[in-house]
């Protein structure tokens, strides 16, 4: 969700809860067993729950501004309930002081939105190098600063995190900071289907401990099934978790250089190919009531394609021997068609592949393979939509 203006405070903020189950889960993450811990947006009070129905906390501090949300948060005698907006930075401080945690957690919202110049001013100060656009920011990185200037060393920190916390190379400088101050670094990617189906996120847990040695240990991974059990870790470098902490990119970089050894195999680029992205949207194409091809009109399977004669100068046209792949949509990124006759315009979520002559089948037959399907899904980015670049589409690897 960016830059999108909507009456709704709620919707606005990203608020998607948490599962109870992985509530639990996080809650299994978390290594301290006492102190105060605090949660900034704590919501109907999940992971208060697990929190302190598994650990001995003194004190669980939560502060939640949806009133609505807050009159269903669970409050036992290790519970202290704050309700307030974390995003008005004197009046958590009024509410706060200086009072320090041993763990701080949370779900943090997820998106962008305009923050009010205070809100600014304290993001700067934790965070220099916050990307923020007349006043728009993340609203996931604003909470987790907010909430890591607050720990104690030694202490803990586990959040639900969007892609782009663990993946945007704006974001390389948190990552940085956070790997150089902390002693552990664990990153989980979750189910796709962890949340509502409505909300189409890419979502990790991210654990850090902070104890007397700085420097962390980073181990990204894989969890699976309504127990979130791990299935796959692997340790990474510093170098490399500055610029990646997701697991599949680094499965990726190996699928990718295994098919760049095979023989007969050279990159789209080096096969002399030219890729363009339609002039329109589905929409407006539909408002000029013009005939188009969009990402819903893929074979399921990929295969041919044909179109009637009628074209306009003024789009971008398919037509005899173009290889067509959607450029976005996380359900159909590995589809493929070929037009065998006709032309029609194409919709800007579509990519028009052209190759030489001699290669088009070689490179059709690879791309609806499932070596050449797996590579697309893996190389596409984004948290919600998935979508590939032209850059990344050049680099894939082809039969030449």
């Amino acid at each position: 969700m960016r830059y999108r203006v909507t009456r709704s405070t709620r919707t606005r903020r990203g608020q998607i809860l948490t599962p109870a189950n992985l509530a639990a889960r996080l809650a299994q993450t978390l290594q301290l067993n006492s102190g105060d811990w605090l949660e900034l947006g704590s919501g109907s009070g999940r992971l208060l729950e697990a929190c302190i129905t598994s650990h001995a906390i003194n004190r669980y501090v939560g502060v939640e501004y949806d009133h609505r949300l807050a009159a269903l948060c669970p409050t036992p005698p290790a519970a202290e309930l704050f309700k307030a907006d974390v995003l008005q930075p004197q009046s958590l401080q009024s509410l706060l002081g200086d009072r320090r945690f041993s763990c701080v957690l949370g779900n943090p919202p997820f998106g962008v939105e305009q923050l009010p110049p205070a809100s600014v001013e304290r993001l700067r100060a934790l965070y220099p190098d916050a990307r923020i656009v007349n006043g728009w920011a993340r609203l996931d990185l604003y909470f987790m600063l907010e909430s890591l200037s607050r720990l104690n060393r030694p202490g803990e920190a586990a959040f639900i995190v969007a892609a782009p916390i663990l993946q945007d190379p704006a974001l390389a400088s948190f990552r940085q900071t956070l790997i150089d101050s902390a002693t552990e670094l664990e990153c989980y990617e979750l189910p796709h289907k962890t949340f509502d189906r409505r909300a189409e996120v890419q979502s990790f847990l991210m654990v850090a401990r902070f104890g007397t040695r700085r420097g962390a240990t980073v181990t990204v991974g894989r969890l699976v099934g309504p127990d979130f059990g791990i299935t796959q870790t692997r340790l990474v470098s510093r170098e490399a978790a500055i610029h990646r902490l997701d697991l599949a990119h680094y499965e990726f970089v190996d699928f990718n250089q295994t098919l760049t050894r095979r023989n007969g195999f050279s990159s789209l680029a080096q096969l002399g190919a030219g890729i363009c992205r339609g002039s329109r949207s589905r929409h407006q194409f539909e408002a000029m009531e013009l005939e188009h091809f969009h990402t819903t009109d893929f074979p399921h399977s990929g295969g041919d394609v044909s179109f009637g004669s009628a074209s306009r100068r003024e789009f971008q046209t398919a037509t005899a021997g173009h290889i067509l792949v959607p450029r976005v949509g996380s359900r159909c990124i590995d589809r493929t068609a070929f037009v065998i006759k006709g032309q029609r315009p194409f919709t800007e979520a579509v990519y028009r592949i052209v190759v030489p002559e001699r290669a088009r089948t070689a490179v059709f037959d690879w791309m609806t393979s499932e070596d050449g399907k797996a590579w697309r899904r893996q190389a596409a980015l984004g948290s919600c939509a998935k979508h590939l670049t032209v850059s990344s589409l050049m680099s894939m690897p082809v039969p030449a």
